[in-house]
């Protein structure tokens, strides 16, 4: 039996939604095609239903021209596609639905792609057991379309298309199937509402509660225990004044990508004056358009320190997202070959082993015994970081002068100046080759991984330092796999390795042509000036660099991982200006120098 309390709510629905019809559009029943019995699989895992769910239409005997409604909700339940779909209310629309209605029309067809069939032949049973061939079964399908059809091919779905019981239709007066769909979509609704709000649903589910009921009662309950709720943080009008004066500086120095549409035109034709005369307008109420400029610098150191004061704000905003903008378009290389990693303090990392390989298996023979095995470890760089910045003001001048490439520039060039540095002290470490963790440097003949014999590139010299990387054996004295990832060189040497590397053919000795085996060799180079300058008068050298996951060389460690610096205002009085601290944590250590070749090059 329905409850009273289902049937009553089914009836609502049906006065609310008179053009809501619950179909079935697809089953498990044969159909012949021109290339055998078709059968399409319905279970969980075989049918896409998220083009109907999210786009899907319901057209008139697959008419795409011809769409009278929308699928509002698509499932499939025991073997069987199921569609909840709506009419449209255009005229055309309602003559079909009339005809629905009616028992006119009454079949219903699916529109579907197939992605995976399972071919069974004749007598033979398919991989799940459940169909006999010959048979072709749509193993991974996706309706496209539901349509409602004068000729079906499927006589066993459509409108009003229910299982019986007994061989006797159910009542026409009480859609059980479509019952149960309203059933599941409250108890779906208010389960999902209770969990938001930690409480049990049970209670809301077996009394019969409405979703709205439910939620009146809710809100009720935590008004009278005054249980806070989540709530969205929204930007008031001060948030939006901020950012629009903020991103007015950014647009008048020509930074691109800044959103022109947030209110951000209004102040366009403001100087900083104007903006902080605004600013202190909106804070206090009070106009300081009969003050002099340095009387207006006065109000505003006091005001600098205020963290609810919009003026420093506005230029702390103008600063970052400049600043953050000229970080990313820094030309540094160091980061396309280093590691990256973290740190979460300034204490030096000692200690940190690394695990060694375990031992070669044994054979066993019969009745023998395993053989117990000990790992050798071997220590590690220690890591650890150290706080580099700047700080830099805001002169008086700048601000009667209305000088906003200071807040827009200035702060872009600390963020070339942040990454530079970073690039410059991994690059040092490559050309001036100093003392690493087990007391030898980086590069020298005990680690088997320098070319004493400085060259240009060559073809020769090329393949000579990648077998020479390609020899090497870890901490235990067992071969590794170093694939070359990235050629390291100084700039004028770029030409040369790319046409070597884009040529296939060499020139041998007596002046014949060869295949050349280093032609479209995988290898990305990497061509900085740095080193030119790092070199001085003396030979440029060269690298090679192994895939960062076969052997690491050289790793960039930053605090909590922050790569960005810090930006904040300085909190001291005295200065004529306002003056800001720039500040970033990271440490460069030498990993391992199997991960790592050089050739000490020449002089050129």
């Amino acid at each position: 039996m329905v409850s009273k309390q289902i049937y009553n709510r089914y009836v609502e629905i049906e006065k609310a939604e008179d053009e809501v019809q619950i179909i079935s559009f697809s089953s498990e029943t044969p159909y012949e095609r021109f290339f055998g019995t078709e059968i399409l699989d319905h279970s969980p895992s075989a049918v896409n239903l998220s083009r109907l769910n999210e786009i899907g239409c319901v057209l008139f005997n697959h008419d795409r021209n011809n769409v009278i409604g929308k699928i509002e909700r698509a499932w499939i339940e025991n073997f069987k596609g199921y569609a909840k779909i709506k009419f449209d209310s255009d005229v055309e629309s309602q003559k079909i639905f009339e005809k629905v209605k009616s028992g006119t029309l009454k079949g219903i067809s699916v529109g579907y792609t197939v992605d995976k069939w399972e071919e069974v032949k004749a007598c033979e049973k398919s991989y799940d057991e459940r169909f006999v061939g010959p048979c072709s079964i749509a193993r991974k399908w996706t309706p496209l379309e539901i349509s409602v059809v004068s000729v079906p091919a499927d006589a066993s779905v459509g409108v009003n298309r229910q299982e019986t019981n007994g061989g006797e239709k159910m009542s026409e007066e009480i859609n059980i199937e479509k019952l149960i769909l309203v059933e599941r979509e409250r108890i779906n609704e208010i389960t999902n509402l209770c969990r938001e709000f930690e409480i049990d649903p049970s209670t809301y589910i077996e009394s019969g509660q409405t979703v709205d009921e439910t939620r009146a009662e809710i809100l009720k309950n935590l008004i009278k225990e005054k249980s806070p709720l989540n709530l969205s943080v929204i930007k008031d009008e001060g948030d939006k004044f901020r950012e629009a004066a903020a991103d007015s500086i950014l647009i008048r120095s020509g930074l691109e990508n800044i959103d022109k549409n947030n209110g951000a035109r209004e102040f366009l034709n403001m100087s900083l004056r104007d903006l902080a005369i605004e600013s202190f307008k909106r804070d206090n109420h009070q106009s300081l358009n009969n003050k002099s400029n340095d009387e207006i610098l006065s109000i505003l150191a006091r005001e600098f320190y205020n963290p609810t004061s919009a003026f420093p704000s506005i230029m702390d905003q103008v600063i970052n997202k400049s600043y953050i903008a000229g970080y990313k378009k820094v030309a540094v290389t160091f980061d396309k070959w280093t590691s990256k990693g973290t740190l979460r303090d300034f204490k030096t990392v000692e200690n940190n082993y690394l695990i060694g390989n375990a031992g070669e298996f044994l054979f066993v023979p019969e009745n023998g015994e395993l053989k117990h095995d000990l790992p050798i470890d071997e220590k590690l760089p220690s890591r650890s970081l150290k706080t580099y910045g700047r700080q830099f003001t805001m002169s008086r001048q700048a601000f009667i002068n209305d000088d906003i490439d200071f807040l827009t520039t200035i702060p872009a060039r600390y963020a070339v100046s942040a990454r530079k540095t970073i690039n410059k002290q991994v690059y040092d470490i490559l050309v001036n080759n100093p003392v690493i963790y087990d007391g030898d440097t980086i590069f020298s003949a005990k680690h088997k991984n320098l070319v004493v014999d400085g060259s240009k590139i060559t073809s020769e010299s090329l393949q000579e330092i990648i077998m020479q990387m390609q020899k090497q054996t870890d901490q235990f004295g067992d071969a590794i796999i170093i694939n070359p990832a990235y050629l390291i060189v100084p700039v004028g040497y770029g030409f040369i390795v790319r046409t070597i590397l884009g040529s296939p053919t060499i020139n041998t000795n007596d002046n014949t042509q060869s295949i050349n085996p280093l032609y479209n060799y995988p290898i990305e180079v990497i061509e900085d000036p740095t080193i030119n300058v790092l070199a001085k008068k003396n030979a440029v050298p060269w690298f090679i660099v192994g895939n960062k996951n076969d052997a690491k060389s050289i790793q960039v460690d930053y605090l909590n991982g922050q790569e960005i610096p810090t930006i904040r205002r300085m909190e001291a009085a005295g200065q004529l200006g306002f003056v800001w601290d720039i500040y970033l944590d990271w440490g460069v250590t030498v990993i391992d120098y199997r991960g790592i070749a050089k050739n000490l090059g020449i002089k050129f």
